[in-house]
C-alpha cells in the first residue's frame, strides 16, 4: 500500500512528459526515466515522514479530535492505531497536567 503513491506520481509524470514530448521515441525514454526518478523521490520523501513520527502538535491535535469522536472521554488504548501504548500514555498524562483534560479511572475526559 506503502508504494501506491510513488507510483501513480512516477506513471502520472511519465504520461504527462509522454505526451508533451510529442509521444517520440526520445520524449518516451525521457519520460519514463524522469517518472522513474519522480517516484523515487516521492517514495524516500514518504519514508522520512513515516520514520520521523508525529510531531507534538500533531499527536495533541489527534487526540483532541479522537476525544471528540468518542464523546469527550479517551483512554490510551483508543491512539493505538496512531502511536504506541507508552507514547499515548505520555501523551494523555502531560494534556492532564497541562488542565485540558482530567483523568477518570483509566480514561481521560476532555
Amino acid at each position: 500500500m506503502r508504494a501506491v503513491l510513488p507510483l501513480s506520481v512516477g506513471l502520472a509524470l511519465g504520461l504527462l512528459l509522454f505526451s508533451a514530448s510529442g509521444f517520440t521515441l526520445w520524449g518516451g525514454l525521457l519520460a519514463l526515466g524522469l517518472g522513474a526518478l519522480g517516484g523515487v523521490g516521492i517514495y524516500a520523501w514518504q519514508t522520512r515522514l513515516e520514520r520521523g513520527g508525529l510531531g507534538a502538535a500533531a499527536r495533541e491535535r489527534l487526540a483532541f479530535k479522537e476525544a471528540w469522536r468518542r464523546g469527550g472521554r479517551l483512554s490510551p488504548e483508543d491512539l493505538l492505531p496512531y502511536m504506541g501504548l507508552e507514547e499515548a500514555r505520555a501523551l494523555l498524562e502531560d494534556l492532564r497536567a497541562r488542565g485540558l483534560c482530567q483523568k477518570e479511572g483509566e480514561a481521560y475526559r476532555f
